[in-house]
């Protein structure tokens, strides 16, 4: 019993022990929900009408057109340049904020592509365009349905069709990639194009459209006019009170909104040789001249001190660079130049020989895989009498190849070899990679002057003791003046210049500075005053300072001061003068031309489709209004751009061309189909877009 009073005793601190308890758990339950709400709320590139685009997704699209963007240069011979890669990613980005913007409208009206209706115009009988495009045969000109379905064979069942090479399945896997990304994009294009049926369907013309539409494109007046410019009236004399700023700025602000801002200055510094770089490369190739106008390993000299490898190829003379060709044309075989500085390199070059000979080889050459066991029994059956036109579709032939001794690189010197030193007949070669082919030669073009130079190339570059002196000037010079206005100011003194420059999170560079896309998001996650690290951005070190934080909204009313002041002016000005024409009697153009101290001019073709008038400039007011006169009628007072104008119409001229029914509704419809495929904008417009992207890059 003493026991269970205790307990009774203390049970209001029980309550408020437990109370804690559970308030506890159900904070630290919140707390840890919460963080991962924030977590998911913060792995996002944007958020459309509520809806997250999640990060990894976006990366994983921004990867798959990375690497598709890739294997088309690669096929090209080339590297992507730096500079893509902020593209691909605004790209991507905006791509999927319009997948979302049009499901959502899409859904909303019932509109949907069924996987039926999909395969149909992959595999059936509507093919989309773009596949008949992939698959048609450049010979014939049709479609080629059994290489359609060899391709799908080979892609998504490549170990069925014998490939298993780890390298082959990396590329098949890359084509499966490219064939399931083309599939969504034809799935959205065929839901974009009904919508835009329905669209136009609700968007017809109809013939009073058309009938008024032309009326206003075609009809001009003659006009008399009077006009008493703004200028007649003292800026001094009209005085702008903060109210009537502000007023002004609330009739026009809606003109300009605008996403959030961030004003940075920033110091770009080139990263060029210094005359000591220069003296160090001229002292190396003076020490080179001799040996390599000398020695008989010209290769050796080359490969070892040039910035280019030695091309042990003949080249017509007429394709050379001029100062080659000079050269060439002058020259015994084995002669040598002195080095000459241009393009910010010393050059010498030294001939290696000469020959007449035909510039290029057009072939026709079929190729196979490397391991194919086919190719010596179709050689056999080509030398005893076939053609190519005779083998199999499955035997990948191309007609028309032309090969020049300037293909060594990409084809190897075997197969050039080969092809120059070919007969009439067929003959066997292989090139890069293994892959060997069966060829024969279809023409050779005349022979023509070749000759085969040796170049010795040193380009200036700067060094790393120049690098690295830039580099240190501008890092003591940032942690010297690092507020804004030091930033800024110091600049010129150091030799440097500042430049200011606006960033949007849109943006995929500074304006003129291509691959600057790091700034930008630096810009974006830094705070009013932030300086940021030394970036190293193609041949130059950029330093930045974020100088002003602009939130998404209208265009602050500070920036827009001296456009408010003239607007205001020019508003009370024209109330001025509209005041003192009120009293004119009669309502005349002489008795209006006497108020202002103006004479009455004329001006022809004046129509709302030109509102920039002759000798008056822009003034698409004036245009509107005297368009709405009839004639003879006088206008009140106008108040235009350069002051305020009273009118009267003295002549219509006739419609420049006939109405023609069918050819204005066929002229109105293509204006409607083109506002039609900007459905999407007015959906952005509309919606609710929340952009993050600019967090992640």
């Amino acid at each position: 019993m003493a026991t269970l009073e205790k307990i009774r005793s203390k049970a209001a601190l029980l309550v408020v022990v437990i109370g804690l308890a559970l308030l506890a758990f159900i904070i630290g339950d919140f707390l840890n929900s919460g963080q991962s709400f924030f977590m998911m709320n913060q792995n996002k590139v944007a958020t459309v009408n509520g809806n997250a685009i999640g990060v990894e997704e976006y990366q994983e699209r921004v990867n798959a057109r990375t690497e598709q963007m890739q294997a088309m240069y690669q096929q090209s011979g080339m590297t992507m340049p730096d500079g893509m890669s902020a593209s691909i990613q605004m790209d991507v980005y905006n791509q999927m904020i319009n997948e979302q913007l049009l499901q959502e409208e899409l859904a909303a009206v019932g509109i949907s592509v069924s996987d039926a209706e999909l395969q149909d115009m992959l595999t059936g009988n509507n093919i989309h365009q773009e596949i008949v495009t992939a698959f048609t045969d450049p010979a014939t000109g049709a479609f080629d349905r059994q290489a359609l379905d060899n391709y799908l064979s080979v892609v998504f069942h490549p170990e069925e069709n014998g490939y298993t090479d780890p390298a082959q399945l990396q590329q098949i896997a890359a084509q499966r990639q490219a064939w399931l990304d083309m599939e969504g994009q034809i799935r959205q294009s065929r839901a974009y194009e009904k919508f835009t049926n329905l669209l136009m369907a609700a968007l017809k013309p109809n013939k009073i459209d058309a009938e008024m539409t032309f009326a206003a494109q075609t009809r001009s007046v003659d006009v008399a006019y009077a006009m008493q410019p703004y200028t007649t009236i003292a800026d001094s004399t009209i005085n702008v009170s903060n109210s009537d700023m502000k007023a002004e700025y609330d009739n026009m602000k809606a003109r300009y909104e605008m996403p959030e801002t961030r004003t940075i200055r920033y110091i770009a510094v080139d990263v060029k040789p210094s005359t000591e770089d220069y003296a160090k490369v001229e002292e190396q190739i003076n020490m080179l001249q001799e040996v390599f106008a000398t020695t008989d390993d010209v290769a050796t000299i080359v490969d070892n001190n040039s910035d280019t490898p030695y091309e042990d190829v003949y080249v017509a003379v007429s394709t050379m660079p001029a100062e080659m060709k000079a050269f060439v044309e002058g020259a015994q075989v084995g002669d040598a130049t002195a080095p000459a500085f241009a393009n910010e390199a010393y050059t010498m070059y030294r001939l290696m020989g000469t020959k007449t000979a035909p510039d290029s080889i057009t072939i026709q050459v079929a190729s196979f895989p490397m391991g194919d066991t086919r190719i010596d029994s179709i050689y056999n059956v080509l030398v005893a009498g076939g053609s190519f036109e005779a083998l199999d579709e499955d035997v990948n032939v191309m007609n028309d190849f032309v090969v020049t001794e300037s293909l060594y690189a990409g084809l190897g010197r075997d197969f050039v070899n080969d092809v120059f030193a070919a007969g009439n007949g067929f003959f066997k070669t292989s090139s890069l990679g293994g892959v060997q082919h069966i060829a024969k030669v279809v023409k050779r073009s005349a022979p023509v002057a070749k000759a085969k130079v040796a170049t010795l190339t040193i380009g200036v570059v700067p060094s790393v003791d120049t690098e690295t002196a830039l580099y240190n000037n501008l890092s003591s010079y940032v942690a010297k003046y690092n507020t804004v206005a030091q930033f800024a100011d110091s600049a010129y003194v150091a030799g440097y210049t500042c430049v200011p420059a606006d960033c949007q999170a849109s943006q995929t560079a500074l304006p003129g500075m291509q691959n600057s896309r790091q700034i930008i998001h630096w810009a974006f996650n830094a705070k009013k005053g932030a300086l940021s690290e030394i970036y190293e951005i193609g041949d130059r070190y950029v330093v930045a300072m974020l100088e002003k934080v602009v939130k998404e909204g209208y265009r602050p009313m500070e920036d827009m001061e001296g456009m408010l002041t003239t607007a205001v002016r020019r508003n009370k000005k024209s109330e001025e003068i509209a005041k003192q024409l009120s009293t004119v009697t009669p309502a005349t153009m002489e008795a209006y031309a006497a108020a202002m101290n103006a004479k009455v001019d004329t001006v022809k073709f004046v129509s709302v489709a030109s509102p920039s008038i002759a000798g008056l400039g822009y003034e698409p007011i004036v245009a509107g209004a005297a368009s709405g006169l009839e004639v003879g009628e006088v206008s009140a007072p106008v108040a235009g751009n350069r002051g305020v104008y009273v009118l009267q119409v003295v002549n219509e001229n006739p419609a420049s061309r006939p109405y023609d029914e069918t050819t204005e509704m066929t002229r109105l419809e293509q204006q409607y189909v083109s506002a039609a495929n900007q459905f999407i904008e007015v959906l952005k417009d509309k919606a609710n877009i929340e952009n993050t992207l600019v967090r992640f890059f």
